[in-house]
């Protein structure tokens, strides 16, 4: 009998390792972002905002990421990125828990989006951060093999939303929310403080001007922010369009899922392929990708082939993003890493999110989302066109030279 309820206690033993808590916890801090953000326009939708208007307002949590990540950054400095962390989490499960009851009007929507975007846009950096420091003192696992377990969260996150708002509504996507950063608050709670080995993110843009002298850097850079401009159709807008076409808000969800778990053999692939060829291919790829993906948005009017089409996310984000670190990686020397890495995030998930939110959401008062999507696969195949050009001959892959620092 005792020999029993050892081996009970031993196999617990081992589910409650170092290594799984941050597994659940990049499930938990994912799954919460999966059940806010992808229908965050239908539930301003659903409260009578025009396409302008929530284009404006879903712009916030990506200006106020720019905004305060550096604040964040000394912070957690100063006080440690655990702690950083925790108090992120918890606040943005209050914030998130309330924000349906106050957010009843234009201008308390946008300050409520506001204040839970201050504490939630830090939630995911900081938990990169505090992995990587992890992954550096414990050589028995690496940051990519616990980050996997982002993807199937927001897909678990995304599906809940999906069938629970078919009941109850699109408030309790915000529930939902609240309830998983909770979770992930508490298994945080339980987390080792590892000793500081990578910074907490810099967005202070420290050495600005050398980097920004690589002529290829910039461009891939404006490249990027297109891209990333046109992707918060399917980023941000998705939802509103398969209400367009028709779907219930299951097969939304069913949807989102499908995406986010199409990325998981993608994480294998993008390595594979980098070994065998350079970044600036497999970017070509994938920009190429996303005006397939957008085209097929465009051709289709069938919401159950929308899960289909969510499988190719795995191409069109999986593969642009790692192949985008990986060029930047290539361009800058090591002394400006952080800073191309930095610049990186602000295009795409700043300036790129930003102005594609605006964008979507003032065409989206003159045309349909099928439309827009058809007019974003032709400007994306354009991209890639060009992209083939600057990015993939050898002649214009050359890195910059290292300049002698006194």
């Amino acid at each position: 009998m005792n020999t029993i309820s050892d081996q009970r206690i031993s196999w617990w033993q081992k589910l409650r390792t170092e290594n799984n808590r941050f597994r659940l916890v990049f499930l938990c801090s994912f799954a919460s972002l999966g059940s806010w953000m992808p229908g965050f326009n239908i539930w301003l939708q659903d409260q009578g905002m025009g396409g302008t208007a929530m284009g404006f307002l879903a712009a916030i949590p990506w200006l106020v990421m720019l905004l305060v990540q550096p604040f964040w950054g000394i912070l957690a400095d100063k006080t440690g990125k655990i702690y950083c962390f925790r108090l992120s989490v918890l606040l943005a499960a209050l914030l998130f828990g309330i924000f349906p009851l106050l957010a009843k009007a234009s201008m308390w929507i946008g300050i409520m989006t506001c204040c839970f975007a201050v504490f939630q846009t830090p939630v995911l950096p900081l938990l990169d951060s505090i992995t990587l420091d992890h992954a550096a003192m414990d050589h028995t696992i690496s940051y990519s093999r616990l980050r996997f377990w982002g993807a199937p969260g927001f897909g678990l996150g995304a599906w809940l939303t999906g069938i629970l708002s078919t009941t109850y509504g699109s408030d309790v996507s915000f529930y939902l929310t609240a309830a998983f950063l909770l979770s992930a608050w508490l298994i945080a709670r339980k987390l080792e403080p590892p000793p500081a080995v990578v910074a907490a993110a810099d967005l202070s843009f420290k050495g600005l001007g050398q980097t920004l002298n690589n002529g290829i850097l910039f461009s891939f850079l404006l490249v990027v922010m297109l891209v990333s401009i046109t992707q918060s159709a399917s980023s941000f807008f998705l939802t509103v369009y398969m209400r367009e076409i028709g779907a219930a808000a299951s097969i939304t969800g069913t949807a989102i899922g499908v995406q986010s778990l199409s990325e998981l053999p993608f994480y294998f692939i993008a390595a594979w392929l980098l070994r065998k060829t350079n970044a600036g291919k497999v970017l070509v790829i994938a920009i190429w990708g996303t005006a397939l993906r957008f085209l097929l948005y465009y051709l289709n009017g069938n919401p159950y082939m929308v899960i289909s089409i969510e499988s190719l996310n795995g191409i069109t984000w999986t593969l642009l993003w790692i192949s985008s670190v990986e060029f930047v990686n290539e361009k800058v020397p090591a002394q400006w890493r952080t800073t191309g890495q930095s610049l990186l995030w602000a295009m795409y998930f700043g300036a790129g999110a930003v102005a594609g939110n605006v964008l979507i959401g003032s065409l989206y008062e003159t045309m349909p989302m099928r439309q827009i999507f058809g007019i974003f696969s032709i400007v994306v195949f354009i991209t890639g066109i060009f992209s083939l050009l600057l990015f993939v001959k050898p002649s214009k892959t050359k890195p910059l030279m290292v300049q002698n620092v006194a």
